[in-house]
């Protein structure tokens, strides 16, 4: 998989009990919630002792976690007639727009 295209192509075939269209933007919405609470979870865990320390477990789930959120994404785009790829390229306008007001030097 090399696109947001081939992704979202993979991550849409997978089947989601989606029985009317109101269920193919509240599922993955629903999903998506419960991912950010998760990574949310393990994020605080892993700055308990006051800098980002991820044990190899830890690790592990948060990319299961970020991967179950990259996948309900995908489902709230199709089901939204957007595409990944869309959304990824908007972003990356957001994110330069932003970073115009920003000295490089404090990151």
């Amino acid at each position: 998989m090399k696109t947001f295209e081939e992704y979202q192509a993979i991550a849409t075939k997978v089947p989601v009990s989606l029985r009317n269209n109101r269920d193919r933007i509240e599922i993955p919405v629903t999903g998506l919630q419960e991912e950010a609470g998760k990574i949310g979870s393990l994020l605080t865990k892993a700055f308990a002792s006051g800098k980002l320390g991820l044990t190899s477990e830890q690790s592990a789930e948060l990319k299961d976690r970020l991967a179950e959120a990259l996948w309900y994404l995908a489902l709230l785009c199709e089901g939204t007639k957007l595409t990944l790829q869309d959304v990824a390229e908007h972003g990356s306008v957001q994110l330069q727009e932003r970073a115009k007001g920003f000295d490089p030097d404090r990151r």
